[in-house]
């Protein structure tokens, strides 16, 4: 996506979390080339695409190894710090887990960058938890 809009797969990354807004050249070359409602790309309002033919099919899935991995890391990080968690509240934190990567990766497709990436996630899961337990009358169960 990228490399058709002509930016950097970090200035995209950018564009995607709201960091940063695309400049009148990127914007045309959405509308040009995917039939995107500027309008709706600068104020979130209306119809996102103009031309809704033109819009690309989607091909990208949901990644449920990353899923997988990050739930993993919940359930160790949890386990080393001696709190107990709901089995459904696994999957809760591995999606709050996932949206820390989106915000820190360039790419949440590369997979380099993400597995250089697990150990910040797991420390900054780690960090919040232990500063849950160690708050006066909260106990170890808020941080879950």
């Amino acid at each position: 996506m990228a490399s058709a809009i002509g930016v950097s797969k970090s200035a995209l990354a950018h564009y995607e979390r709201g960091e940063r807004t695309p400049d009148g050249d990127v914007l045309a070359l959405y509308r040009q080339r995917y039939g995107v409602n500027v309008n709706w790309i600068v104020t979130g309002e209306g119809e996102m695409f103009d031309d809704p033919s033109a819009a690309p099919a989607p091909t990208a899935s949901f990644d449920t190894k990353l899923l997988d991995r990050l739930a993993g890391i919940v359930t160790a990080v949890h386990r080393a710090t001696g709190i107990r968690i709901a089995a459904e509240k696994v999957a809760v934190e591995a999606g709050n887990l996932y949206n820390d990567l989106i915000k820190k990766a360039d790419d949440i497709r590369d997979q380099d960058e993400v597995s250089s990436l697990l150990p910040w996630v797991e420390n900054k899961l780690r960090k919040r938890l232990e500063e849950a337990t160690s708050k006066p009358g909260t106990g170890k169960r808020s941080a879950s």
